[in-house]
């Protein structure tokens, strides 16, 4: 099996992707697209940027990266913008609660067939039950701030939709004073969570039955409205325990934290153990075994089924915040939070940085300094590939005859 390569995945899927897509009666547009562009990410077929030092004239081409969310290869740089951003907008010297919502694992076909549909309920009943808590005087009796992230897969690429929730222990009153929660430990009580999420997934579940805005096609089975009936009183009978996971105090670590979870895909390049002309093998955690990593080895057609199986709808936000960090209200909130404690609000410098001056914050590294001679290097073409390996050609034969002279 090799194990070598830099980015395995991108190499599994042009191995074996081509196969699948014949073999395969059916493949969404996002799932085609992002396999599209997992395949070319970082290797010209997207084109080049080429830059050129202004001293020397010693030249640089770079591959061009995919953006794909589902693309595993591009996402470090992004969950450490994301990370930076936050930070900027979270509140010195308060607990911080990680927590993750799960549903039972008799919804996963249904949700996977109303994918869209189901995990926006998940979202919006995980973001109620937290809000209409807190709003309670027994608990905080204000509106915290929540970072809300979804996942849908397990640690062996099973279908497993939870979401990870970065909840204040501090939040704004209706009369616009914030509090804080002193006492130590998680503030609501996790059956208290559970039942009141439980049954708002639930009963808008059944409504969105009765209207018919259900695909069935998955579970034909629940067509029959007796059967629907029973499936539904047995996950009424069940019990939905949210998992606190952490608590967190002060800003910094629960960002850092949550930033794990934020930008991640199915699996990563570095959990790939190895891969031959028909299987793969990667890394996994076995929950069920005291968390023990252990090794799964795959088809590779099954490999690429299960990693598609977790792309997206288009358009769909798996990172949504919510409390007084809503997009629309977020920077009002943050000045009137540091004005109450007299603090300063320190803004986002990052929204508005270039790409070098981002990379000098993220990684610290002059991306405009010549590795020759220390001059700016400039961005002298940004595009097709032939165009982009034809101008990097003649401006290195020019600076090595300069060299030379």
């Amino acid at each position: 099996m090799m194990t070598s390569d830099r980015y395995p995945i991108r190499t599994i899927f042009r191995k074996f992707y081509p196969e699948y897509l014949e073999s395969t009666s059916y493949v969404s547009y996002e799932a085609q697209r992002a396999a599209e562009c997992i395949m070319k990410c970082k290797t010209g077929e997207l084109g080049y940027t080429v830059d050129v030092c202004e001293e020397c004239g010693y030249p640089k081409i770079y591959a061009v990266s995919c953006n794909n969310k589902a693309c595993p290869c591009c996402q470090a740089p992004l969950a450490k913008k994301w990370e930076l951003e936050r930070n900027t907008e979270l509140i010195e010297n308060i607990s911080y609660y990680h927590v993750v919502f799960t549903v039972p694992h008799e919804l996963n076909l249904l949700i996977q067939a109303n994918e869209k549909l189901l995990l926006d309920l998940l979202f919006r009943c995980v973001t109620e039950t937290l809000l209409n808590l807190c709003a309670d005087k027994k608990y905080m009796g204000a509106k915290p701030g929540i970072i809300s992230v979804l996942h849908t897969w397990g640690s062996n690429l099973s279908f497993h939709p939870h979401i990870h929730t970065c909840i204040s222990g501090g939040g704004i009153t209706v009369d616009n004073r914030f509090v804080e929660i002193s006492h130590r430990g998680f503030f609501l009580p996790e059956a208290v969570i559970a039942s009141s999420f439980r049954g708002r997934y639930l009963c808008t579940l059944k409504s969105y039955y009765a209207d018919g805005k259900l695909d069935l096609s998955q579970t034909t089975d629940l067509e029959d409205p007796e059967k629907w009936k029973a499936f539904i009183n047995a996950l009424f009978k069940k019990r939905w325990l949210p998992f606190v996971k952490e608590t967190f105090n002060g800003r910094g670590n629960a960002v850092s934290y949550l930033a794990r979870y934020s930008y991640r895909t199915a699996i990563s390049n570095s959990r790939i153990r190895g891969y031959d002309d028909s299987t793969v093998t990667f890394e996994y955690k076995d929950y069920r075994d005291g968390g023990k990593t252990k090794t799964m080895t795959v088809s590779g057609m099954e490999f690429i089924r299960r990693f598609l199986k977790h792309v997206l709808p288009s358009h769909f936000n798996r990172i949504r915040y919510s409390g007084y960090l809503t997009n629309c209200r977020k920077t009002f909130c943050l000045k009137l939070i540091h004005m109450l404690r007299s603090t300063v609000y320190p803004g986002n410098p990052y929204r508005t940085m270039n790409n070098a001056a981002l990379m000098m914050a993220l990684y610290h590294k002059d991306v405009c300094k010549c590795g020759k001679c220390g001059g700016k290097t400039i961005v002298l073409c940004r595009g097709k590939p032939q165009s982009g390996l034809l101008l990097y050609s003649e401006l290195l034969e020019k600076f090595e005859q300069s060299s030379a002279e």
